[in-house]
């Protein structure tokens, strides 16, 4: 989840985002049946701690983080998954309770629509790497 929240921080703090989709609606989990459109998901797909024979008081983790995009039109997607790219893509966000975070894009998924509701949408995942602090061990 740590992942989400640095990604989520990227995202709301940029205003090529923000001018597309307004903060209420760039969240962290599911959103809510109904939730006005455009809007952004973000959830943690998977998550990797490296291990190490002699931990120190911090672990490296690498979380992907995937971004789901929500929108009326196909080119409303695509206008979104650009902004939300060069929002997030190569940077090293300060987040309280981690260090030396870095953030880099992964796969981009494919376009969907859902006949249905006529919800277009499309997935950018990100790599999110950082060091928190490891729980102390019971003895």
């Amino acid at each position: 989840m740590n992942g989400v929240i640095a990604v989520r921080s990227l995202l709301v703090a940029d205003t090529g985002v923000t001018s597309l989709v307004p903060v209420v609606r760039i969240a962290a989990g599911m959103l809510p049946q109904g939730t006005d459109l455009p809007a952004i998901s973000l959830m943690s797909v998977s998550s990797i701690d490296r291990n190490v024979q002699a931990p120190g008081a911090k672990r490296r983790v690498t979380e992907r983080v995937q971004v789901t995009v929500l929108a009326r039109t196909y080119p409303e997607v695509k206008a979104i998954i650009a902004a939300v790219r060069q929002a997030a893509a190569d940077q090293m966000p300060t987040i309280d309770g981690l260090f030396d975070v870095t953030v880099h894009t992964d796969s981009a998924g494919p376009d969907f629509l859902d006949e249905e509701t006529g919800i277009h949408m499309q997935t950018q995942d990100f790599r999110v790497s950082f060091n928190e602090a490891r729980l102390a061990s019971p003895s």
